[in-house]
């Protein structure tokens, strides 16, 4: 392991004050007990003892003041100069831990160019905010800090436990908001001790660019403009509240700081960003409905340690899967459902978190029996009787056999055909798999795939029209031993790209049936992210690009809800890839009602095709929703609780719009 140094930021005290609209920020009893478990795991939960650790902390004293001395308060100018400090007193390679715990806040933004003169940023609330001259860690001075440890070429984590903007929602009881929902316009200095205005925006737009890339398109976080060599773990999404909450012995904790160090004692320190994040989501998520903790960035990284990133198998060989959020009496409660394509009677194999799909490590199957938009129970069918807990992976494991509409339909031409032997090894093993995506074509049934042999002993697959499909892969022949898998393994991965295409709500009547637009807004073959774009019109879809032409999308919440956006793209290689949110970072965007998100996509073929039809298909919920578990590579690549309940209509929850982009060289 890399030397470690940690930098940890508790605010309980905060100088009252009333902001503008007569609203404060109130004190909080746990964010100090938060770093300092934080501090007590660093010392005794790792392998390696921190190098040096940095605390700022404001307790409450009897006379409304911080307990601690001037010099250790979390005060605007305290935490740039304890951010400078950890990064001077660190080696290149050496890892810097960062958490936060407090108030989150909103104040009018220091870079009205980029954000307009109305717009806000999301800042960290220091201590001493209610005085009228005191200042706000904004997020774009945030992301300055966090840039200058990045400079030095430091492995850099970041934990913020607090509300983002905080929308209004009912608190459990006993819990404590770690934020306010308005936006505080008190007058107050804006020079930072970060960086100047113009270096800010500058800043601002080159995270902006640095995350377009090919088939991406720019990604943000509400704290943070795209992620970029470091991790962030937040509380929740920018409509959601983070709370603190009397967990154990009456004390206090932040929701995220209490499962995030539950999870790290429970199951060590290897774990990554991403397998971490899940098992946080899953416990945070099954006490407070709406607390979404979000994870951006570097997710495929170890939590502790400047290990090799791991990252997860293929889908074609052994699929991701979906989050187990809860469990009640014989029911677990998935984080999938109608939105995602999903029926009654699927099964799911369950699993502990980090051992895969390997059919000796499930610890049970369950069939769906109650489907939501984006939750789903599962009734519990086989159990090994081991403990399951919130955050383990639900594995697809097959269809019901009664599920004709999501199973593709097969035809084996055998008739006149040398290879009859071959062909009928293949109609076996499709008659005896009971849950395979695939089925023999009954007499005079429309048919989604024709099997034959070629004259040179190699299969060929064709399509409804008797087309052969293109780019399945290396020529499969009749002599290759493990031919029936093999080709069973593109039938069905052609099905379930099949099948993500064709989900759909049609449910006309559902509050969000036409309530998400998708505009083009056009095209431009020379643009260079940081630039302002100038997408010139074309006509309606599907639209024709060039290689590197750049298309402008604008994705509109016409609803009077919050929508959460993800966009995919079915690629004319059979892949499926999420273009945004992109790469690695958060599962979904939040787009607030009547708000707009323009995504910028850049043209793409592989070098083996000369041209190909790109479906852009954009899906929305009101839910936490995660499409990753449904993506695929590319196909000729190698290799009951009181708080969680499904809606009565899914339908009510989710849309989906898509548009065809074809590319040519």
């Amino acid at each position: 392991m890399s030397n470690l140094h940690a930098l940890l930021i508790g605010v309980d005290c905060y100088l009252p004050n009333r902001l503008p609209d007569g609203s404060w920020y109130e004190s909080l009893s746990g964010s100090v007990r938060d770093v300092e478990r934080v501090e007590s795991f660093l010392n005794e939960g790792l392998k390696q003892r921190p190098q040096r650790i940095l605390k700022l902390t404001s307790s409450r004293g009897a006379d409304g003041q911080p307990k601690e001395p001037r010099e250790s308060w979390p005060t605007y100018e305290n935490i740039v100069a304890a951010f400078r400090e950890v990064g001077e007193g660190a080696a290149p390679g050496d890892q810097v831990y960062i958490h936060y715990s407090g108030h989150g806040g909103r104040t009018k933004t220091l870079i009205p160019k980029l954000r307009g003169e109305n717009g806000y940023d999301e800042a960290l609330v220091p201590c001493d905010i209610g005085d009228p001259q005191a200042r706000y860690l904004r997020g774009p001075e945030l992301a300055g800090l966090i840039e200058e440890l990045v400079a030095r070429r430091l492995i850099v984590s970041v934990v913020l436990d607090c509300c983002h903007s905080a929308g209004m929602r009912r608190s459990p009881a006993k819990a404590v908001r770690r934020g306010l929902e308005v936006v505080d316009t008190t007058r107050r200095p804006t020079d930072s001790l970060v960086a100047s205005a113009d270096e800010l925006l500058g800043l601002m737009r080159r995270r902006q660019a640095a995350a377009l890339v090919m088939r991406n398109v720019t990604v943000e976080t509400p704290w943070l403009t795209a992620p970029k060599d470091f991790v962030l773990l937040a509380a929740c999404r920018p409509q959601d509240c983070a709370f603190e909450y009397p967990f154990e012995n009456g004390e206090s904790q932040g929701a995220l700081t209490y499962y995030l160090l539950k999870a790290l004692r429970e199951e060590g320190t290897d774990l990554t960003f991403e397998e971490l994040h899940e098992r946080v989501y899953a416990q945070v998520y099954n006490q407070f409905k709406y607390q979404t903790p979000m994870l951006a960035g570097e997710s495929d990284r170890p939590f502790f340690g400047a290990g090799p990133r791991r990252t997860r198998a293929t889908p074609a060989s052994s699929p991701q899967g979906v989050i187990v959020l809860g469990i009640e009496a014989e029911r677990l409660l998935l984080n999938t459902g109608q939105a995602h394509g999903i029926r009654k009677g699927m099964r799911f194999s369950i699993h502990r978190p980090s051992e895969g799909s390997a059919e000796g490590l499930r610890q049970a199957v369950v069939e769906i029996e109650e489907i939501g938009a984006t939750e789903s129970w599962a009734k519990i069918i086989e159990s090994t009787r081991s403990l399951i807990r919130p955050g383990a992976q639900a594995v697809p494991a097959g269809l019901p056999p009664d599920m004709k509409k999501l199973q593709g339909v097969v035809k084996l031409d055998t008739e006149g055909s040398k290879n009859r032997a071959a062909l009928e090894q293949v109609r076996a093993a499709i008659s005896q798999d009971v849950s395979s995506y695939l089925r023999l074509a009954e007499e005079g049934e429309p048919i989604d795939f024709q099997v034959t042999v070629d004259g040179e002993g190699a299969f060929v697959v064709l399509d409804r029209k008797c087309m052969p499909i293109p780019h399945l892969g290396p020529p499969l022949d009749v002599t290759w031993p493990d031919f029936v898998s093999d080709l069973l393994l593109r039938l069905t991965h052609l099905t379930r790209y099949r099948n993500v295409l064709g989900i759909k709500n049609a449910d006309g009547q559902s509050p969000l049936a036409g309530k998400l637009g998708l505009k083009i807004l056009g095209t431009q073959k020379d643009f260079t992210p940081g630039e302002d774009p100038d997408p010139q019109p074309v006509g309606p879809p599907p639209i024709d690009l060039q290689t590197g032409e750049w298309l402008f999308l604008e994705i509109i919440n016409k609803s009077s809800r919050i929508l959460n956006i993800v966009v995919l793209d079915l690629q004319p290689d059979w892949g499926i890839s999420q273009v945004f949110p992109s790469g690695k970072d958060a599962s979904f965007w939040p787009l607030d009602p009547g708000d707009a998100k323009v995504t910028r996509i850049k043209a793409f073929l592989p070098d083996r095709f000369d041209e190909g039809a790109d479906i852009i298909k954009v899906f929305a919920t009101m839910g936490a929703a995660s499409y990753r578990w449904m993506l695929l590579p590319a196909l000729d690549l190698p290799g009951k609780n009181r708080h969680m309940a499904v809606s009565s209509f899914a339908s009510e929850e989710w849309t989906a719009e898509q548009v065809e982009v074809r590319v040519r060289r």
